[in-house]
């Protein structure tokens, strides 16, 4: 999430950390939040192996990883992953996982629409695995459970500075609407509501 703020240039608007990351999806502080599904590419010099049968596994990731196979990718080039220490993850006793993008999406109601939606919250690459068709396949295993669970949409937002995401998001069938703004009310603004009701 970081690395999504990173580069868009705003590191100055983050406010989440990893503990009210936690807090916020996985605390019943909120339990009115809707589930917010986040699907993660995690690449490996070394095969995976299979975990369809790993009890501890999600019913969307028994979805993702029957729906992909354990999809192998062949870059047939050297990657260099200058970051690769801060992203390592430890997997199947595997000690040379990466973390090469993610993907965060929950489902809401929209009256554009006659069945719910996918908001995307947040779609990013890291840059040394961009242009490999991890993009790609990332959004089409977002769009395809969207679809298979009968949804009418998935919305997002997009800088208009990002003629690069445009680009991608254009090829991949998104149109983009020029008839409305996002609107947000935010901090002092906000919470001078909860004090008139004092």
């Amino acid at each position: 999430m970081q690395q999504l703020f990173v580069y868009h240039d705003i590191t100055h608007l983050l406010k989440s950390t990893e503990s009210s990351v936690t807090s916020g999806l996985f605390n019943p502080k909120f339990p009115h939040l809707s589930p917010v599904t986040t699907l993660l590419i995690e690449v490996s010099a070394n095969p995976f192996p299979s975990c369809l049968n790993d009890k501890t596994s999600s019913k969307a990731t028994n979805f993702i990883e029957s729906l992909l196979s354990m999809k192998e990718v062949d870059l047939n080039m050297p990657l260099i992953d200058e970051e690769s220490e801060q992203f390592r993850v430890v997997k199947y006793d595997q000690h040379d996982v990466f973390i090469a993008g993610y993907v965060m999406f929950y489902p809401c109601f929209s009256s554009f629409f006659e069945n719910p939606v996918f908001h995307m919250e947040n779609f990013f690459i890291r840059e040394c695995y961009r242009s490999k068709g991890f993009g790609k396949w990332l959004f089409s295993t977002m769009a395809l459970e969207a679809a298979r669970m009968g949804f009418s949409s998935i919305d997002w937002y997009a800088s208009d500075w990002n003629e690069s995401a445009l680009g991608f998001y254009k090829h991949m069938g998104a149109t983009i609407s020029d008839d409305f703004r996002v609107l947000s009310l935010a901090g002092k603004a906000l919470e001078a509501f909860e004090d008139d009701s004092n």
